[in-house]
């Protein structure tokens, strides 16, 4: 119980000093567009979508394996999920899971992320009405998960997965890595939990796209202007997210209990920033869920995420969540979750 009371001191301290960098505004720059498959940063599961994403402590499904693969040790049975998101521009994304319990306290888990952006066409200055040629962007993961319950309140998991994006006729892939944890506190109702997602290394796009025709020495006659090169990409990050976060279980007589979650959110790619979100459950059938995502940060946009869920019967939930983007609309968010 002693190494366990430095954990969670670690962790509080942790996530004072996170919200204390999110509130400061740090002037640096927010280095906002600079990482390369930021499809990752979609957030997946109906759930969590609708608790204004503050779910790294919370999450306790099958779609846990996005949020923090430790909260899969908190499923009852197997689940498996089918989950589908209308995006911006007519993009979409779709994401699949499955976990099983293994042994005494262990999990494994597996998942499938697709995003699509829609077929798009090919313009280029010398035909900005389109080519004729057709493209689209395809971003895709496959992860594997393991957690083991440690003990009756703290969690371990990981996760490793791969990753593909190809834009056109270019693509490009790596392998990245998940690591969290969860742990209730001596006070039975709250919880903390913290992870860190996507840790790879920086990656650059290759293929067809990027040979260009070059003349060696176009001021001279009878030189050969169409000599093929590669034009030099440079590597980019991809988006390396820490989260670190508590929610408190709040019962409300026998029928209802009310779910109070924050997170605080370090990102490689913008500034820190803070989701807070809540659920209320009646009878453990009907769930309504709120929040409010990405506090604290300048300009954003679109901060209002909303849900709820259903249980249909003891082995069907079907969950829905709404997320405001701003200027660009919102996006729809419906799965499916089966227990077994």
């Amino acid at each position: 119980m002693y190494h366990f009371s430095k954990i969670l001191l670690f962790m509080v301290a942790g996530m004072m000093m996170f919200l204390a960098s999110a509130l400061e505004h740090a002037a640096a720059q927010s280095k906002v567009g600079t990482k390369a498959l930021t499809f990752l940063e979609i957030g997946v599961g109906a759930r969590g979508v609708g608790m204004g994403e503050a779910h790294v402590s919370s999450t306790r499904d099958v779609a846990s394996m996005y949020w923090n693969p430790a909260g899969i040790t908190q499923v009852g049975r197997n689940e498996a999920t089918f989950q589908h998101t209308t995006w911006i521009a007519d993009s979409h994304l779709n994401y699949a899971a499955a976990v099983v319990r293994i042994g005494s306290g262990g999990y494994v888990g597996a998942q499938f992320y697709v995003f699509d952006s829609g077929s798009m066409d090919v313009t280029t200055v010398d035909f900005p009405d389109g080519t004729g040629e057709q493209f689209n962007v395809q971003d895709m993961k496959i992860g594997l998960s393991y957690a083991h319950r440690l003990t009756n309140r703290f969690a371990l998991g990981g996760s490793v997965k791969y990753l593909s994006s190809r834009i056109w006729r270019m693509s490009t892939s790596m392998v990245a890595l998940d690591l969290g944890m969860q742990y209730q506190t001596p006070l039975d109702n709250l919880w903390l939990g913290f992870a860190i997602s996507n840790f790879a290394e920086d990656t650059a796009l290759t293929g067809d796209n990027n040979t260009v025709r070059v003349d060696l020495d176009p001021n001279s006659s009878g030189t050969n202007d169409a000599l093929l090169a590669n034009l030099k990409m440079n590597n980019w990050d991809i988006p390396l997210m820490f989260r670190i976060g508590t929610h408190y279980d709040l019962s409300i007589g026998p029928w209802q209990q009310l779910i109070l979650a924050v997170d605080a959110i370090y990102p490689n790619n913008d500034d820190p920033y803070v989701n807070t979100g809540l659920e209320y459950g009646f009878r453990d059938m009907v769930f309504l869920r709120g929040g409010y995502s990405r506090l604290f940060l300048d300009d954003a946009e679109g901060h209002v995420r909303l849900g709820f869920g259903v249980k249909i019967s003891d082995t069907i939930r079907a969950d829905y969540a709404w997320s405001d983007r701003g200027r660009l609309g919102g996006s729809n968010l419906v799965g499916a979750t089966i227990m077994f």
